[in-house]
């Protein structure tokens, strides 16, 4: 019996030890791959620098872009350059050419001889210099057109509205352009299968060139089939009745474009897809389109901690339940937590109401405005943090329901009515007056206009928006008074992905009837990080006998501010804020306007930037600071 354990005890010290050796002659032919493959590395040398020399229109920065090798990067330091090899160069060579020759230098060189290449054989490197031969850029000396249809416009019209124009060089990007514009034209006009055929002659020694874009647009095509693919929980019904095109109607590829944007705003897909089925089959049949979704889960938990100069902790915890009913609806709730401000809200959303463009929600709330302690260990004392309503805590129970209408992509209209009921406590006696408790109901109207590129970060394009609110004692609420509000922006891209950002907003505020004076809930407060930076919050305007705020009935604040890159997705920017707030209805005093201006950083992320500004009050008054950091989520406007 224990000749038999023995035997096994020698058997597992067996398998154990050849276990052992196999670890180690695997451990021992990757380290020698570790090696061989080091040698291989060692066998080309890095690419340390890369100079030009000749290039007067183009920049090194931009040439190095257009390049496949890479030289050591100054940030991060510790990254080293590409490895050199001859035939990658050359390859770079050519896309140095092409890269002058899509921008109008037809006839550019680029030359890289072996006389221009310093290598550094005990350091393993090479300095790579490049000659650049631009010569002269072709202008482009005439456009016309040909074989334009009936219904389109005439050629004196279109052509001012092309990229491609005389007296310009004639660049890759701007041909293009041109063409797909004028090909763009005929789809409009329900010519599906339409194509346009360019001729370009070019006289290489005048550096000049006649171009020709025939129109050639077929017979008019109306949509076919029109099918749905992709979905698993919306009901296709409820798809369909976001569309704008049916079988029959002329083919417009607008229209597809407003009903692909009316299917992505029912919230419940990631992705929607129009695919023509048969845009390349002969004799002009019916166009069959294909229209693609990709559904988001029915079910998404969001927890986001985070930290501000105002709100010191935040938390905010969100769930959202789609597609309740199968048409798309949706339930979010969501609660928010911070120092100074609780709230917890359901939404319920119904993306179709009544009629196409048309959507209603409804939502329940509940807010507590009372300054808690989220800081126990006192990090966020350097901001100077300060209750923004020092005088009372508030607490207010409500809800909206609010129906909203998109007119076009960039226009729309929001209605409805807020009805609230509003508990002031903890009220200072220079405040009792003015902070009794109310019931209001206020009806609203929002038109909005968003020309930007992004909502997020926007670079380019301009928002106008305007809010009527209304409020009187014979609809439930216990004040009368009417609240104007408008905004501006505009975004202007300068120069080097500069872009000059700049804001205006008026309020006013005027109480009527048995109403001497708003309570101080609706009344206009600035000043803070979405507001005047380099103020409290709050604290820009009327104050009351604790230099507290009390609010007012007029608003006019603003910024200018122009955002620079530094690094990746690191931005800059350098900002001039300006406004007040006045005690009396439609009074807007520009001589009593408070300044502050100062620097800022942004990086971006998917989901907004995240900000630090340090603004700085210009000409500070008695009892106020020169400044205040400020740091927060999302574009300053």
């Amino acid at each position: 019996m224990f000749p038999k354990k023995r035997e096994a005890c020698h058997s597992v010290r067996a398998l154990i030890l050849m276990v052992l050796v196999s670890l180690v002659l695997t451990a021992c032919a990757a380290r020698q791959t570790e090696v061989q493959d080091a040698n291989v590395g060692l066998a080309f040398p890095e690419v340390r620098q890369i100079r030009f020399t000749g290039n007067h229109t183009f920049g090194a920065r931009a040439l190095h872009g257009a390049m496949a090798s890479k030289q050591r990067p100054l940030f991060p330091p510790w990254k080293r350059g590409e490895a050199f090899h001859r035939p990658t160069l050359d390859a770079d060579l050519l896309r140095l050419k092409k890269y002058y020759f899509d921008r109008g230098f037809l006839q550019a060189e680029a030359e890289a001889p072996d006389n221009q290449i310093e290598r550094d054989a005990e350091r393993n490197q090479v300095r790579i210099s490049i000659t650049i031969q631009e010569g002269k850029p072709t202008i482009v000396q005439s456009i016309q057109l040909a074989g334009i249809p009936d219904g389109l416009r005439s050629e004196a019209k279109m052509l001012p509205e092309l990229p491609l124009r005389p007296g310009k060089r004639i660049t890759k990007a701007d041909f293009d352009s041109s063409k797909s514009q004028l090909l763009q034209v005929m789809q409009n006009q329900g010519y599906a299968r339409a194509r346009v055929i360019p001729r370009t002659a070019v006289d290489m020694t005048a550096h000049q060139a006649e171009v020709t874009f025939t129109l050639e647009p077929g017979d008019k095509t109306p949509l076919g089939q029109i099918t749905i693919s992709g979905h698993k929980l919306v009901h296709e019904q409820a798809i369909r009745r976001q569309l704008e095109i049916q079988t029959g109607d002329l083919y417009n590829p607008k229209k597809i474009e407003d009903s692909r944007d009316n299917v992505y705003s029912m919230r419940m897909f990631r992705a929607v897809t129009p695919r023509p089925a048969n845009l390349d089959a002969e004799g002009n049949p019916p166009l069959d389109l294909g229209i693609e979704v990709r559904e988001r889960k029915p079910h998404t938990f969001l927890f986001g901690p985070g930290a501000s100069s105002i709100q010191r902790f935040r938390l905010l915890i969100s769930w959202t339940h789609r597609n309740i009913f199968g048409k798309a609806e949706s339930l979010t709730l969501t609660g928010k937590f911070g120092s100074f401000e609780q709230e917890a809200e359901a939404e319920l959303h119904f993306p179709f109401f009544l009629i196409r463009r048309t959507s209603f929600t409804q939502t329940l709330f509940v807010r507590n405005e009372e300054e808690i302690n989220t800081d126990p260990l006192g990090l966020f004392d350097a901001f100077n943090i300060e209750d923004p309503q020092p005088e009372f805590d508030l607490f207010t129970v409500g809800g909206v329901s609010r129906v909203t209408h998109r007119f076009t992509d960039k226009l729309s209209l929001a209605v409805g009515g807020e009805l609230s009921y509003n508990d002031f406590s903890n009220v200072s006696d220079a405040s009792e007056e003015d902070t009794e408790d109310n019931l209001l109901f206020l009806q609203f109207a929002v038109l909005r206009f968003d020309a930007s590129n992004s909502l997020l970060n926007p670079t380019r394009g301009f928002v106008l928006q305007g809010q009527f609110s209304h409020s009187t004692t014979a609809l439930l609420s216990d004040n009368n008074f009417v609240k104007l509000e408008f905004e501006g922006r505009h975004y202007l891209p300068i120069w080097w992905r500069m872009i000059f950002a700049t804001r205006l907003a008026l309020g006013s505020l005027q109480p009527y009837g048995g109403t001497d004076e708003a309570p101080q809930n609706v009344r206009f407060f600035a000043g803070g990080p979405g507001s005047v930076r380099g103020f409290v919050i709050n604290r820009l305007g009327p104050l009351d006998a604790n230099g507290d705020p009390r609010g007012g009935n007029s608003l006019i604040e603003g910024s200018f501010e122009l955002r620079f890159p530094i690094s990746g997705n690191l931005w800059g920017a350098l900002f001039l804020d300006y406004g007040n707030v006045f005690r009396d209805s439609f009074t807007y005093r520009l001589a009593d306007l408070r300044y502050a201006v100062g620097p800022g950083i942004r990086y971006l992320t998917p989901v907004g930037p995240i900000r630090f500004d340090i603004g700085f009050i210009i000409a500070p008054r008695s009892g106020e600071n020169l400044g205040r950091p400020d740091f927060s989520f999302g574009p300053a406007f």
